[in-house]
């Protein structure tokens, strides 16, 4: 269930934002709409809820370190586009913030 919770935080990293000039917001009306859309499948246990923001925070920081790495170590002849990994710092302070499974819901 581990794996299904870090695709769901995966998915909130991706899907669940708004960029508002250069800043990324959390839009949590999307991520209800996320789990429910989830929950008609498949029930999330309390266990699950409570690993959310860890998950979260993993997710975005993984993608973060993907990002900062490729950053610094692609050419500048490759014909690859480097992403800002400034969106998932950004969405890793955002998760920083949030506490419980609560917070993420309106």
């Amino acid at each position: 269930n581990d794996y299904f919770m870090y695709e769901l935080a995966i998915c909130i990293n991706a899907l669940c934002f708004d960029k508002k000039r250069s800043k990324f917001k959390i839009d949590k009306l999307k991520i209800k709409n996320l789990i429910k859309g989830y929950e008609s499948i498949k029930k999330i246990s309390l266990k699950e809820k409570k690993s959310l923001n860890i998950l979260c925070r993993g997710a975005a920081l993984r993608y973060l370190l993907t990002r900062l790495y490729d950053y610094s170590n692609t050419p500048k002849t490759a014909l690859i586009k480097i992403k800002d990994p400034n969106e998932y710092y950004q969405k890793l302070i955002t998760h920083n913030s949030l506490v419980s499974y609560k917070d993420y819901l309106i």
